[in-house]
């Protein structure tokens, strides 16, 4: 299908950051700049110009728990799905277990599960996610939703395996797969293991350098090490090897500081640098020297800016002042570190518009003011978390994430234009229309033509 899409495009490409005109071709943009080139390249192609403020590349959330979103909809509405998109936010943002049943979805629940999260999705713009912990039934309900053609979401699954038992069976389970990080096409594609370090801020399980106030007297009190060094070095080397990506929960500090000593350890024997290993969370207490080796080793961060805007005032609380600092994506993106931004649903609100509107304003809830202002984005960058940020953790950079000739014709509409208002406009600005591949997949009624 060849279209010319035009209005006011902001590409996400330093080489040509505004544009008049996008010209797509099967799914691919092919040219970018004034509608008359636009034009030139698809001769006779036709014109769509949405009723819209501006025109960005599609939303990508680096991680989201897809499927479980879908699950928690098709328990709560049945396979009828959620009465309207107000509903099913107010449910995936209420608290609350994703399937409350004794046994495990059936793939017969999970197939009918998908096709109700992800128009939710569309309607807020997301064209991409990274589903950060799957484990194979979750793997199976994926492959065979694609088998079907109904994946409309460009999806990168990161296989979870079961750790419990050290590092040699999760790597003997992973190697008989006969698959690698990357197999598999640009609407579902395999991402790197997921491998769980520590534990959670809320409830003082994340990994500190100091105990926390209130687990003093507790020998594990500065938190939950999952993985003992040997064992993570064991996994963490293998992937590399065998050219595995690999994402790693951790919060903590001195989690942190144990997970990039290991990488470090590894790089001297298999340069991880390109293969996309990533720090997924790392907001609590990262360290300048954090930063700088992670920056050094080409190491990621996938960031939820609505983590911090859930429990800041919670940290704080317990914490002391210091814990203002948390999450701090300006002092990573300083360094030279890639982030991307995402959400953690549905245990956290999904809305993209949350987190773009948090990272420039880093209010809390229950908050009495902003927490370490200085460290707020600006409104380029709060953007580029969920584009071309969060193409890199999705191990899909050059490929996804900007309006740029060669990259996939993602895009979403927007009913205000995200680098010219303030936060409190983009906390509410509307998706109009949301394409992926070119291919319409959400038009608002209230607005489309």
């Amino acid at each position: 299908m060849n279209l010319i899409v035009t209005g006011n495009v902001i590409t996400m490409d330093p080489e040509r950051p505004r544009a008049e005109a996008i010209a797509i071709d099967d799914g691919i943009v092919v040219a970018v700049g004034a509608l008359d080139e636009a034009s030139a390249a698809l001769p006779g192609a036709a014109v769509h110009q949405p009723d819209a403020a501006a025109i960005v590349p599609g939303l990508i959330d680096s991680h989201l728990h897809m499927q479980w979103a879908g699950l928690k909809l098709l328990e709560a509405f049945g396979e009828a799905g959620p009465p309207s998109p107000g509903e099913a936010m107010a449910l995936l943002d209420a608290p609350g277990l994703h399937w409350s049943g004794e046994a495990e979805p059936t793939l017969p629940e999970r197939l009918a599960a998908l096709p109700l999260i992800q128009p939710v999705l569309h309607g807020l713009g997301l064209v991409g996610v990274v589903d950060p912990a799957v484990v194979p039934a979750e793997m199976a309900a994926y492959v065979a939703s694609h088998n079907r053609g109904e994946l409309s979401m460009r999806v990168v699954p990161m296989p979870h395996p079961d750790l419990t038992g050290g590092a040699d069976p999760a790597i003997a389970a992973l190697d008989g797969i006969g698959a690698r990080t990357g197999l598999g096409d640009e609407r579902l594609r395999l991402g790197g293991v997921k491998v769980y370090f520590d534990g959670e801020g809320k409830n003082s399980s994340a990994l500190r350098r100091e105990p926390w106030p209130e687990r003093l007297d507790e020998p594990d009190g500065r938190g939950w090490q999952r993985l003992p060094d040997e064992e993570f070095l064991k996994i963490a080397g293998w992937c590399a090897r065998e050219g595995w990506s690999m994402g790693v929960h951790v919060v903590g500090g001195a989690g942190i500081d144990k997970v990039l000593d290991a990488w470090l350890k590894v790089d001297a024997q298999t340069p991880i640098a390109g293969l996309g290993f990533t720090l997924i969370h790392a907001y609590l207490e990262p360290s300048p020297a954090n930063m700088e080796l992670a920056a050094q080793l080409g190491v990621l961060v996938a960031a939820q800016p609505a983590i911090h805007w859930w429990n800041g005032a919670n940290l704080e609380a317990r914490l002391g002042p210091g814990a203002r600092d948390a999450n701090p994506i300006a002092s990573w993106l300083e360094a030279g570190v890639a982030v991307g931004g995402g959400s953690d649903g549905p245990y956290f609100p999904i809305d993209p518009r949350l987190g773009i509107w948090q990272t420039r304003t880093r209010e809390v809830a229950g908050g009495d003011e902003p927490h370490a202002p200085e460290l707020t984005l600006d409104a380029e960058q709060a953007l580029a978390l969920y584009t071309t940020g969060a193409a890199a953790v999705s191990l899909a950079a050059g490929r996804r994430g900007a309006l740029a000739a060669g990259q996939a014709a993602d895009w979403v509409a927007l009913s205000v234009d995200p680098l010219a208002a303030d936060p409190a406009a983009v906390r509410e600005m509307t998706a109009i229309e949301t394409a992926v591949g070119g291919v319409t997949v959400h038009t608002d009624p209230a607005r489309s033509s």
